[in-house]
């Protein structure tokens, strides 16, 4: 009696550890890195990540995995976007034609799945012909919804072996709007950086991993025209000052070479 007693509790603990297990499975997701994003450059958001203009220079750049594919991340801000960058680099047989990089966003810190509500995606359509599309979707109870309003821009270029995938989030200036999650300066957002092979989404996404990327507070504001002026009006005075600094010495040895003059 008494083991029968034991296999039938053991048996409903085995059955709950699973059912526990799955639940957690199916409703969160593990971060893999913290990023603490850096002010810089504003990139341009073409597919490319050209280091002689100064664009990403200053960027926060690791080099991780997603499940089994190694990408390159990068990632920085300006005073009005986050600017997110995916280089993934495979043999070009490997390349599918219609491969895609989205990024899906967290309302918040949380990696629970049912905070993931914002997906920007840049999908090929020709990889060869660098042809590509960007799309902002809102997700809701896993249906991905095209946004009315489009927010933030994607672009992406196969260069040889190499993808790069671009992105531009707003922060802080989406006005209310509820199909998107609003970047605040000073937060932090968790990120799920996925690919995937076909234009069919979430099922056509392969692979993935969760990012909590750290948005910088605006701590300092861009230069305004008044400290401008007053830079231009400090620079003009040192220069007038420069100028008859130079002015009385050149005075003061030219009397100096006549004094010596004379005394001869």
């Amino acid at each position: 009696m008494r083991k029968e007693t034991f296999r039938v509790l053991s048996g409903i603990i085995f059955v709950n550890m699973i059912l526990i297990s799955l639940f957690f499975i199916s409703n969160s997701y593990g971060a893999t890195e913290e990023i603490n994003s850096r002010f810089g450059e504003t990139p341009l958001i073409n597919g490319e990540i050209d280091l002689s203009t100064k664009e990403w220079s200053n960027a926060v750049k690791i080099a991780t995995v997603i499940d089994d594919l190694d990408i390159d991340l990068w990632v920085i801000q300006d005073y009005s976007n986050l600017y997110i960058s995916v280089q993934i680099d495979l043999e070009l047989g490997y390349h599918n034609a219609t491969e895609f990089v989205g990024i899906i966003i967290s309302n918040s810190s949380s990696e629970d799945k049912d905070e993931f509500i914002d997906a920007k995606i840049v999908q090929f359509s020709n990889i060869t012909e660098n042809n590509f599309n960007f799309f902002d979707y809102y997700i809701n109870d896993s249906i991905f919804f095209n946004d009315s309003v489009y927010n933030g821009d994607g672009a992406a270029k196969l260069d040889g072996l190499i993808s790069t995938y671009e992105f531009s989030v707003p922060i802080d200036n989406l006005n209310g709007d509820e199909e998107d999650v609003e970047l605040n300066f000073d937060s932090s957002y968790a990120f799920n950086i996925s690919y995937g092979d076909s234009p069919i989404y979430p099922s056509g996404i392969k692979k993935s991993g969760i990012f909590l990327i750290n948005i910088k507070a605006l701590s300092t504001s861009p230069p305004s025209i008044l400290n401008f002026a007053l830079y231009i009006i400090c620079a003009i005075i040192f220069s007038i000052l420069g100028a008859f600094l130079g002015f009385y010495l050149y005075k003061i040895f030219r009397l100096k070479a006549k004094i010596e003059k004379f005394k001869r």
